[in-house]
């Protein structure tokens, strides 16, 4: 009966964050009215800055979404924000399970090796990990290449200076951009 309580529990906190979250990317997606940012319009700049795509893909790294949010796609940051959620909770409900099932009712610290679990709880293991390494492998591309087609969007090729790694379906390609401004005058 414990077991199913705290189910029961665990569902209804992933329920309550994905509500959350869904709720905030909602929120951020929606236009705001420029006439309601006319005081600091003298303080903004007026062309987009450039990102960089390997400081989106370190931020993605370190927690998912944040990288896409850093590229102002709000809705997709806070998706992965909600999957960054829901595979910490992942995490601890696999570690409780391995707890009840291999030391049910000791408090102390349990030793267990690999060759200790059943083929189900390997299983439940790997595949737990591979999806987690996946997602986070996935959005830390996807950072990348929003950041690269962020700067293709907004930003002119006289904008774009330094070194530039691109990655296309079929090429990749690494470019340094230098601005050479020449001044000639006549000497009379």
């Amino acid at each position: 009966m414990k077991t199913f309580c705290m189910r029961k529990s665990w569902i209804f906190l992933l329920i309550v964050i994905y509500i959350t979250v869904l709720s905030f990317s909602i929120s951020f997606s929606q236009n705001f009215n420029s006439d309601d940012f006319a005081p600091y319009e003298n303080q903004a700049q007026s062309y987009p800055m450039q990102k960089d795509p390997f400081i989106a893909g370190l931020l993605s790294w370190f927690m998912m979404g944040v990288g896409q949010i850093y590229v102002q796609e709000y809705t997709k940051g806070s998706l992965f924000i909600a999957a960054n959620f829901v595979d910490k909770a992942s995490l601890i409900l696999l570690i409780s399970y391995i707890n009840n099932k291999y030391a049910p009712g000791t408090v102390d610290p349990i030793y267990i090796n690999w060759q200790a679990f059943t083929p189900g709880t390997k299983f439940l293991i790997i595949s737990y990990f591979g999806v987690s390494r996946g997602l986070k492998f996935y959005n830390v591309i996807d950072a990348f290449r929003s950041a690269q087609k962020y700067n293709e969007r907004y930003l002119t090729q006289k904008d774009k200076k330094g070194l530039s790694f691109n990655m296309y379906q079929d090429k990749v390609s690494l470019s340094y951009t230098l601005q050479v401004s020449a001044v000639f005058s006549q000497i009379e």
